[in-house]
């Protein structure tokens, strides 16, 4: 028979563990010796009141519901966390595995299967794919280090992020917004539109931006909540200014949002809606962010530095920005006009390649 581990006797076709935690003594008897040896390895380590067999794991839904709590009670509600970005999280994960589903029949392949659904069946993005993934895990090792799932947790493997193409609203593509905004009577949702546009703001700091964040007189609009955590004011475009005037004017109070009469689903189905009735709606780039896109980019072809671009667009970091600084044409052709200044060959050099034309 194999040597068992101290603590370890067996009884018959049973399994007896015995061991001191902290002066108390720990007993359970196990069906199994691999059960034996778990339940041993966790008293050990404190994880564990009562043999393996006699504890209860917590289900998929009774996990998620404890980790989302615990995560809302210590963090302050940012754009990455925050109650209905959790709800509708727990909502594709609850209906792909089923509220019921125990922890410990979360196996790699159940995993590999979440990772399928969400890249090949819901199309998620990379970011988006690896935002569920480290939910998914967390939510796990929330559970296991509370004696609450008995296996170790397991990983979704990551996408790797690509730079890709920024995608950025042309003069012709605003235009044609616009009109469409206003033929179909949308003036709220056209208002909120060309908001985006011309602060850059991300689609969350619009919807909890209220009037006492709007400051008529210097024509600053301050953000207080962010994604990095890090407040910073805008100035308002003179378009803009015209638009929080008309709605400063009807507010009813500054603790009011400023977009209250717009709900960010419908305005979500609007887009859309307009996107297909301008011909890009095959265009899977064309997306609501693409605005904060477009703000930054212009403001870098307008000739404004990369810092204070930085500090407009609320990025963490200048290397964010110089993602946006390399397809701004005016930037290399300036550059190619400074080299051909200092280049003396220019003038007959560019004269012999015009005559091949």
């Amino acid at each position: 028979m194999t040597d068992l581990p101290k603590g370890i006797t067996q009884r018959g076709s049973k399994f007896r563990v015995s061991t001191m935690v902290r002066g108390v003594r720990k007993t359970a008897t196990c069906s199994t010796l691999e059960i034996a040896k778990e339940t041993l390895q966790r008293y050990k380590l404190g994880l564990l009141e009562q043999s393996i067999e006699q504890h209860k794991t917590w289900t998929l839904q009774q996990a998620w519901e404890g980790y989302v709590e615990y995560r809302l009670a210590k963090t302050v509600a940012t754009q990455t966390v925050n109650a209905q970005k959790f709800a509708w999280y727990g909502k594709v994960l609850l209906e792909f595995f089923g509220p019921n589903l125990s922890l410990d029949e979360i196996t790699q392949q159940k995993t590999v299967s979440l990772y399928d659904e969400l890249t090949l069946n819901r199309k998620y993005s990379a970011s988006a794919t690896n935002y569920f993934g480290s939910l998914f895990y967390q939510m796990q090792l929330f559970a296991f280090e509370r004696g609450r799932k008995l296996t170790a947790p397991h990983r979704m493997k990551s996408r790797k992020l690509t730079k890709g193409r920024i995608r950025f609203l042309t003069s012709e593509e605003e235009l044609q917004c616009i009109n469409w905004y206003t033929s179909t009577g949308r003036d709220a949702q056209l208002d909120l539109f060309l908001f985006y546009t011309d602060t850059g703001l991300r689609k969350s700091e619009a919807f909890r931006l209220k009037f006492r964040d709007v400051d008529m007189k210097t024509g600053r609009i301050t953000v207080w909540q962010s994604k990095t955590n890090q407040p910073r004011s805008v100035k308002m475009t003179t378009r803009l200014k015209r638009i929080m005037i008309k709605l400063y004017a009807v507010r009813k109070s500054d603790d009011e949002l400023v977009f209250s009469n717009v709900a960010e689903r419908r305005f979500y189905r609007d887009w859309i809606e307009m996107r297909d009735a301008i011909g890009l709606g095959d265009d899977q780039q064309f997306v609501i962010h693409m605005l904060r896109h477009t703000c930054c980019t212009r403001l870098l072809a307008a000739g404004v530095d990369i810092r204070t671009t930085m500090a407009w667009m609320g990025h963490a970091s200048i290397e964010m920005t110089q993602r946006y600084a390399h397809f701004i044409p005016q930037n290399m052709d300036n550059a190619a006009d400074k080299l051909d200044a200092l280049t003396p060959e220019t003038v007959t050099t560019t004269t012999n390649v015009m005559n091949l034309f």
